[in-house]
């Protein structure tokens, strides 16, 4: 195998330090992804082609890193595969991102659709005389009953109430 620098970087080595072999390779393997990354090189190198696939390394510090691999096996002329070659990208930052941003768009979501959650569960104890417990537990029932998101329900029935019809709107669902 011949490895570029950045290649000998992503796993934490610098190029001399080790001979680059298949076994150094998997040896860096997470060893949940090693099965999986060995069935790809299995297939490509059978019969050829091309395969890619997301999986975590372990560099020569011990890190975790999430990485896309490409790979792709050229057959000679008799046939079998003579060549591989490939790229590895680390997509650690990358997808540690876009979890992050991920999760503070559902706590925004979440926290966003409190207040009004809020204001219709006072509606409801202000319309059938429950404690706040039970009347979430009325907004809960009508929402799955009806198949609506509950901060759905809940901003009907705040607007309803403005117009002096959360009697309806609650009945209705």
């Amino acid at each position: 195998m011949d490895w570029s620098e950045g290649m000998f970087g992503l796993h934490g080595l610098r190029p001399g330090e080790v001979v680059p072999t298949f076994e150094v390779l998997m040896a860096h393997k997470h060893p949940a992804d090693r099965e999986p990354v060995r069935a790809v090189w299995a297939d490509l190198l059978e019969a050829g082609g091309q395969g890619a696939l997301l999986h975590r390394i372990i560099d020569g510090r011990g890190r975790e890193r999430r990485v896309f691999s490409a790979l792709q096996a050229l057959a000679g002329p008799s046939g079998k595969v003579e060549h591989a070659r490939g790229f590895m990208v680390d997509v650690t930052q990358s997808l540690r991102i876009e979890s992050q941003h991920a999760a503070s768009e559902a706590i925004e979501g979440a926290f966003g659709h409190k207040a009004v959650i809020e204001q219709a569960k006072g509606i409801v104890m202000a319309l059938q005389g429950l404690d706040a417990p039970a009347a979430f537990q009325v907004l809960a029932a009508r929402s799955q009953h009806a198949n609506v998101k509950l901060h759905i329900l809940a901003e009907e029935l705040v607007t309803a109430a403005g117009n002096g019809k959360a009697r309806e709107i609650l009945e209705g669902y």
